[in-house]
């Protein structure tokens, strides 16, 4: 089988790489994988056309200075991929841009077999891209359970296959040490999440660890920093230039990350991916966002939620503290925070209410045995 996949970030490159490891499980024949992505699909074997590193920019005023060569981008992968001919064509999240390249396939080769993996967030904002997905994919594969019934209602083929986060066994870190982290890990553990993209880092670590650096809370926990490859280097700068008076452990290997998670009770974390992954391993936190300025005045007409933490919206209640904006300063991070660690009502309320809404993210499958399974039914019609 040969599948072009196509993604735009690092939890979509994370994605694909454990469909490709499950599609190696199930589908007894070769796999010729090309496209778009990073270092965990390269290892399952992709053949690059360009790195998530290029196309990786989050909000609308961001993008703009990389606009051309995104489509640029586009452009030469449409190309390539109708060169190929490929059996199948499986893009993931990333919709402004993996979408984008669908729409242009199809207009140009119809027959082209399309699944697009982790809906566009239209239950947010942009309902119409709707219309996009119907035009532009053969199989569209939801992570959360309401998303399904939305894409039904415009009789797109759509399969809630279970979110990803599910997929981490917690019994594999249960046997975690703080020496598995650092020789220099003693105390309790308080993460710190920046996020994954370079201008989240830039904006949102300084007023984490003046939060920290304010509360003194660096003498109670040892303060970890779990992030990537690509974000090692401009966490430490930042670390070394300014925040040199907090003992910080920065850890870059994936498996020490959830032994962190595993054993961290409390974190301070930016909106995404790692978030929902704190929940899931029963870490209350503080979650924060900043958007560029005029990228939040375009945004915030537009939102249809009141949420921006993926267990709140399931729940439709604020149950996790959300920090946006001008609100995400050192004084309210700590408020929140000294709440947490201190009122042991409400840090309980929290884990029972965010177990009730993990539990229905879970299908009791794999949600990357589905998918791999879509794949395969899709390439057999």
């Amino acid at each position: 089988m040969k599948i072009v996949i196509i993604t735009g970030e690092e939890s979509g490159d994370h994605l694909g790489a454990s469909l490709v490891a499950a599609l190696k499980k199930n589908y007894n024949q070769k796999l010729d994988i090309y496209g778009i992505g990073g270092k965990d699909l390269e290892k399952q074997g992709l053949k690059k056309f360009y790195d998530i590193s290029e196309i990786n920019v989050m909000g609308i005023i961001e993008v703009i200075p990389k606009i051309f060569h995104i489509r640029r981008i586009i452009k030469n992968s449409v190309n390539k991929i109708l060169d190929l001919n490929p059996d199948i064509v499986l893009t993931i999240d990333s919709p402004d841009f993996t979408l984008r390249i669908a729409r242009k396939l199809k207009s140009k080769n119809n027959r082209l077999k399309i699944i697009h993996f982790v809906a566009p967030s239209v239950w947010v904002w942009r309902a119409g891209r709707v219309k996009t997905v119907k035009k532009s994919v053969d199989h569209l594969l939801t992570i959360l359970p309401f998303e399904k019934e939305i894409f039904d209602k415009s009789n797109v083929n759509t399969t809630f296959v279970g979110h990803p986060v599910t997929e981490i066994s917690l019994e594999e870190y249960s046997k975690s040490s703080l020496s598995d982290l650092s020789r220099d890990t003693t105390k309790p553990i308080l993460l710190v999440m920046p996020g994954s993209r370079k201008k989240e880092v830039e904006n949102l670590l300084p007023p984490y660890l003046e939060a920290i650096r304010q509360s003194g809370r660096n003498d109670q926990f040892d303060i970890v920093i779990p992030t990537t490859e690509n974000m090692y280097e401009i966490i430490n700068n930042i670390v070394s230039s300014q925040f040199r008076d907090i003992k910080i452990t920065i850890i870059k290997d994936e498996k020490k990350k959830y032994q962190s998670f595993y054993l961290a009770d409390y974190a301070i974390t930016t909106s995404g991916t790692a978030a929902l992954e704190l929940s899931y391993f029963g870490v209350v936190y503080v979650t924060c966002y900043k958007f560029n300025f005029l990228t939040y005045l375009l945004l915030k007409p537009l939102i249809k939620i009141r949420f921006v933490n993926l267990i709140n919206i399931i729940l439709n209640k604020m149950l996790l503290p959300e920090l946006l904006q001008s609100e995400c300063n050192p004084e309210n991070i700590n408020y929140h925070m000294d709440k947490m660690i201190n009122d042991d009502p409400y840090r309980e309320n929290i884990l029972k209410e965010t177990r009730r809404a993990i539990r229905g993210l879970n299908v009791g499958e794999s949600p990357s045995e589905l998918a791999a399974q879509e794949v395969i039914k899709l390439h057999q019609l």
